[in-house]
């Protein structure tokens, strides 16, 4: 199966969409989520191992079509084609390991930001510590090119904020980076609900209610954003305004089992 330029070009894009997501995430320890595809192998994480194990796993004809486009690993197709076919078998990994392969001859924007969000993909829902370690690294690595390439992508800047604070555990480093975003683009909400999330972390509560009261004004029908305030509220002991608020938040969700969550919440403060 062949793509063209188009194909390749929106496979690009979906890749950079997803990028939108993932800062949700951020806050999710590594070890704690399954990840379809991964193993324990060693002391430290090996890359060429964990392909090895995974291409016996393959189908013989699978096997002969990895082995095809890995002939000319310099042609940038068969690249986006092996990304593809691992990504159809949930090995995300190795659809990360391509995508960085792809970005390497590319180097471009585009392509390495994309890389950079399949592996922040598969750090966030690594069983294994060290393959999330390994992952964010290489996430944090991907980011920086793309600033390298465009200091202006605010998007790319505040994805390597969070992996330098989920990675490296450097909180000053990363809140200094997603401050100069939001210095740029006040309105930017990737930033401001990450360092509303942290503000929940460290118990500011006045920092954190005035982010995400921010956020509502920008995104009035996402309910995360009505839920986190509402917690916002309870936490500093305003009950009746954390009601309200999660009772939007009720009303913009449409999961049965999450309104029966907000449920519980309301009757809970209710209590108080």
């Amino acid at each position: 199966m062949k793509f063209n330029s188009k194909q390749i070009l929106l496979v690009t894009i979906a890749l950079v969409v997803t990028a939108t997501l993932f800062v949700m995430g951020y806050k999710t320890p590594f070890g704690q989520n399954s990840s379809k595809g991964v193993s324990v192998l060693s002391e430290q994480f090996d890359a060429e191992g964990f392909l090895k194990e995974q291409k016996a796993k393959l189908t013989p004809e699978q096997s002969k079509q990895v082995e095809l486009l890995e002939a000319d690993k310099k042609n940038k197709e068969n690249l986006v084609q092996l990304a593809n076919l691992w990504d159809s078998l949930k090995v995300t990994y190795l659809s990360a390991y391509y995508t960085l392969q792809l970005a390497q001859l590319e180097n471009n924007e585009i392509t390495w930001f994309a890389a950079g969000s399949k592996f922040y993909n598969v750090a966030n829902f690594a069983s294994d510590s060290l393959l999330g370690t390994h992952a964010i690294g290489k996430a944090k690595e991907a980011y920086s090119k793309v600033l390298e390439l465009n200091p202006a992508n605010l998007q790319a800047k505040s994805a390597l904020a969070v992996c330098i604070i989920q990675g490296d555990n450097d909180v000053m480093k990363g809140v200094s980076l997603l401050k100069e975003v939001v210095a740029t683009d006040s309105n930017n909400v990737q930033a401001i609900f990450t360092l509303g999330m942290l503000s929940i972390q460290s118990s500011q509560f006045e920092k954190a209610q005035e982010r995400f009261e921010k956020l509502i004004k920008l995104e009035p029908f996402n309910p995360e954003y009505y839920f986190y305030l509402g917690e916002v509220y309870a936490k500093s002991g305003n009950v009746a305004k954390a009601i309200k608020t999660y009772e939007t938040c009720k009303t913009l969700v449409t999961d049965k089992e999450a309104k029966k969550e907000i449920d519980q919440i309301i009757n809970k403060l209710n209590k108080l």
